[in-house]
């Protein structure tokens, strides 16, 4: 019969209780011992009980059962078992109360308790003393949590001043004029008040974003498996479009030199026989010549004629001399490192519910052995000129406070420093430009030290990527200074220039560089000109000191910025350098480096003591830090968005300024 067909009624009680019971029966176990018998399990009254369910009725019970059982009279609902031996599954009824502990113990547990060190001074009542049950009894709780600065004591203090949370040695030693609470006062209330009842609201908050994060994340796997298969597709597509471009070509080139080849063959082959003839001809003239040695009128008129045959022999015999001459365009792209295209951010970062991608809750910032922690970490290294995001984050709603100064001034140096620029060269690499003493330094975000450095021949200035493991350095009146970055730090090959150089980008195999007497110019690899402006039509100035520039690609089309300390603006530039926009403000004094994070430009402006933002979307300007955060006279400025700070040089500081991005 299927299980469920089956119907149950009940029939009937079997009475187990014994005239001889100290207790009612609590029954808490049963065993089929086969047939109709059945044994039962009386706690209460400690005894084993066999019963036959064919007659249900009491056959015979076991003597008392040593150990578990209660007190004569008491029912299992009013009696206090032994809490220590409740914690290993054992019931035995309660011998005694600790005052201290507020802790009910059988004498076993009750001996232990007198022995041990920590609890012998403990006050135990006895049995008639102590209390009949724990309902009723206020369990009162003792700090148990050690200090941080004074391992062996117990927090037992919260100072509201520092709010900090304190032992009585750190209330002596260091917080002597504060005012400190009792915690054990404190919480009573805790729980019924606002603070806690928001941190349950937090965290209820953050459990359903990183549900929806975790639902982004299996939408942003099917989205890279995607994105993957669409980009290799079009890279094989656009390969086969490349390979059947240059099949074509080397058909066409096989051709030519077939045509010219059977044509010079052609020729060739016909001016034998003519040859063999007009040799004939000669030997026939030579003979007339030898002839008409004695008449000088007959020999004048043979000769011109075998002149004029001979002439024209000579004018016959030219065959095509050619040789394969190799493209400048094709040569130039076999020698980049960016041949078929590149692989360009179409975003700066991924994209999470704001509260879940933050990584602390109200304002406090997780640190793991004082690295920042991160969710994924990308050590590659960069290829690609500044990508306006499709993610707008605004950096004006954060705080910044100052976490720490990185020290950048070696033992060998004779110079303070001056960091002029900073470029992102991997994940955790960050390349540091210090004009002064003429040297370029790698420093690793992850432990906050220098790990490289390298001298190059002149003053640097402004740092940029070109490709690979490649970047440039521009140096004052000495060109341009190429480094290898695989690894450690080696110099490169270098170019070049006319003039004082300072500020410089990549973009496309063209350098674009500033120059100190108002120029900026777009070079190719080998520093030859190929467009500059200076000046207008009208012959006037159109920058003063544009000391840096960065290359900005908003949506598919490359834009230069440039910053002029002088006129104090920033000029946004089209690629064949013909002037869009200029930006002004009454903040903008004397601005330096310019990096871009999203759809915004971060400009360190050395006259106002300031960290200016520009948003592209709309040209309104902003400061986004100054003299509140502690900045002096900024020299250039880098966000790291995954580290969640900015990274700020200054004039006279021999160190890189690490703050905090707070939301």
């Amino acid at each position: 019969m299927e299980k469920n067909m089956l119907k149950f009624t009940p029939a009937e009680d079997i009475p187990v209780k014994s005239p001889t019971d100290n207790g009612d029966n609590f029954l808490s176990s049963m065993l089929h011992l086969g047939g109709s018998k059945l044994l039962l399990a009386d706690f209460t009254n400690g005894t084993v009980r066999l019963v036959d369910i064919h007659t249900n009725s009491l056959e015979s019970q076991t003597m008392e059962v040593p150990g578990k059982k209660l007190q004569a009279g008491s029912s299992a609902e009013d009696t206090t078992y032994c809490q220590p031996c409740e914690q290993d599954e054992e019931i035995l009824p309660a011998d005694s109360y600790c005052t201290v502990c507020k802790e009910f113990f059988c004498s076993h547990c009750a001996n232990v308790h007198r022995k041990q060190k920590m609890t012998r001074s403990h006050l135990l009542l006895d049995k008639s003393n102590m209390p009949t049950s724990i309902s009723g009894i206020e369990v009162e709780y003792e700090c148990t949590v050690p200090c941080d600065i004074h391992p062996k004591e117990s927090i037992k203090y919260f100072c509201s001043t520092h709010q900090t949370l304190i032992c009585g040695h750190c209330s002596v030693q260091n917080h002597r004029s504060c005012h400190a609470d009792v915690i054990s006062d404190l919480s009573k209330a805790f729980k019924d008040g606002q603070e806690y009842g928001d941190v349950i609201k937090t965290i209820a908050r953050l459990f359903k974003e990183i549900d929806l994060c975790a639902s982004d994340v299996e939408k942003n796997v099917d989205v890279v498996a995607s994105l993957g298969e669409n980009e290799v597709f079009k890279l094989r597509k656009y390969r086969e479009e490349v390979n059947k471009y240059f099949e074509e070509r080397e058909r066409a080139l096989l051709k030519l030199i077939e045509k010219t080849k059977s044509m010079d063959e052609e020729l060739l082959g016909s001016l034998k026989p003519k040859y063999t003839n007009l040799k004939s001809k000669l030997e026939e003239l030579n003979v007339t010549l030898e002839a008409q040695e004695n008449n000088m009128i007959q020999l004048f008129i043979e000769t011109k004629r075998v002149k004029k045959l001979l002439e024209g022999m000579q004018n016959e015999n030219v065959i095509h001399l050619y040789e394969l001459r190799k493209d400048p365009g094709t040569e130039r792209l076999i020698a980049s490192d960016t041949g078929i295209g590149t692989l360009e951010n179409i975003t700066t970062e991924i994209t999470t519910t704001s509260a879940a991608s933050d990584h602390g809750i109200m304002g406090l910032t997780v640190q793991e052995d004082d690295q920042w922690e991160t969710i994924a970490q990308w050590e590659t290294i960069t290829t690609l000129e500044p990508t306006v995001s499709q993610v707008f984050v605004d950096l004006t709603i954060y705080r910044f406070t100052l976490a720490m100064d990185i020290p950048m001034k070696s033992p060998t140096h004779n110079k303070n420093c001056y960091l002029s620029s900073m470029l992102r060269l991997s994940e955790s690499g960050m390349l540091i430009v210090d004009c002064n003493n003429c040297t370029v330094k790698m420093v690793d975000m992850h432990t906050n030290n220098l790990v490289s450095q390298i001298s190059v021949p002149g003053q640097p200035w402004d740092i940029c990527h070109l490709s690979g493991y490649t970047v440039a350095v521009t140096m004052f009146n000495l060109g341009i200074q190429l480094l290898e970055t695989r690894g450690q730090l080696v110099l490169g090959n270098r170019i070049e220039l006319d003039g004082e150089c300072r500020g410089i980008a990549y973009h496309e195999n063209r350098l674009i560089v500033s120059f100190y007497d108002g120029k900026v110019a777009v070079l190719d690899m080998n520093g030859h000109v190929i467009r500059v402006i200076g000046r207008d039509d009208n012959g006037k100035k159109l920058f003063e000191r544009p000391v840096y520039l960065s290359v900005v690609c908003e949506g598919s089309t490359a834009f230069i910025y440039v910053s002029d300390m002088s006129r104090n603006t920033i000029t946004k530039l089209g690629m064949n350098l013909d002037i869009i926009n200029t930006f002004q403000d009454p903040a903008l004094k004397s601005p330096r480096c310019i990096t871009v994070f999203g759809d915004q430009l971060l400009i360190s402006v050395y006259g106002s003591g300031s960290i200016m933002i520009l948003d592209l979307s709309t040209g309104h300007m902003a400061q986004l830090m100054g003299e509140k955060e502690g900045i002096r006279n900024p020299l250039s400025v880098h966000h790291l968005p995954q580290y969640r700070k900015i990274l700020v040089t200054e004039y006279s500081n021999n160190s890189v300024k690490v703050f905090n991005t707070i939301g």
